[in-house]
């Protein structure tokens, strides 16, 4: 995906002069490539898996997620990635299909991300899963929060929206 990231990007800044050398419009360009590259970046070159010691933060385009371990009850892989945790099942905009390939960052590795298939990046992550622990007895004295957190992507939702609209309108002065 990352790659076809890399080729969106290109051709964005090839719209650019081309429009300025051929076209009677040469402002026209502008936002096209703008919308271009921020998709190129938000939905291809952004969305990723982070493997760190204490949690799973998944970012994709709507939201970055972060699941405590202990939170995380299964991943599964039958439309994509699917976590499963005591909010209930979160499908992830990564890896949509079972041929997708994409990356897996570990948290204190060092190399970067790791391009798997979408089996391979499940079974790192199932490897992580803690296991069940059977509960007999009062609960402890004290207890750790063990936190689910969401954060909006808002700002990139709201500019695709705003620079699709502006590049359509464009595409319509063509």
């Amino acid at each position: 995906m990352r790659q076809l990231a890399i080729v969106l990007w290109v051709v964005a800044v090839v719209l650019v002069p081309l429009a300025l050398v051929t076209g009677d419009r040469p402002w026209l360009a502008p936002v096209p490539s703008l919308f271009i590259a921020l998709v190129a970046w938000a939905v291809l070159w952004s969305p990723r898996f982070e493997l760190r010691p204490d949690a799973l933060v998944v970012v994709d385009v709507r939201r970055t997620s972060t699941y405590a371990w202990p939170r995380v009850q299964e991943v599964r892989t039958k439309y994509g990635i699917e976590v499963v945790s005591s909010e209930g099942v979160r499908r992830t905009w990564l890896a949509t299909r079972p041929t997708a390939r994409l990356a897996v960052r570990h948290d204190g590795r060092t190399g970067g991300a790791t391009p798997v298939d979408v089996e391979a990046a499940a079974a790192e992550v199932r490897a992580l899963v803690p296991a069940v622990v059977a509960t007999d007895g009062p609960p402890p004295a004290t207890v750790v929060a063990q936190p689910i957190t969401h954060r909006a992507h808002g700002w990139s939702v709201v500019a695709m929206i705003v620079l699709g609209v502006a590049a359509s309108m464009a595409a319509a002065q063509l």
